[in-house]
């Protein structure tokens, strides 16, 4: 039998610099975006992340794309 994945849920997740800790280390914040349509394109994902980047201040230092699927039997 062949596996078959459907996409369940696709989450955003940003990451930033917010600055520096007592001892010099970048301190990295994240971002979690969880209602994103699964058809989105890895187009569609970065052009908000850019908005995102815009509204927020900072500099992105990271854009993660977070897939769940469903495996059933075909």
């Amino acid at each position: 039998m062949a596996a078959m994945a459907t996409k369940l849920q696709t989450t955003l997740i940003v990451k930033y610099g917010d600055g520096v800790d007592a001892l010099g280390k970048e301190i990295i914040k994240n971002q979690r975006f969880s209602k994103v349509k699964t058809t989105a394109t890895e187009q569609n994902i970065l052009d908000v992340s850019l908005e995102i980047e815009k509204l927020l201040g900072k500099t992105l230092n990271e854009v993660i794309r977070e897939d769940q699927s469903g495996i059933t039997n075909a």
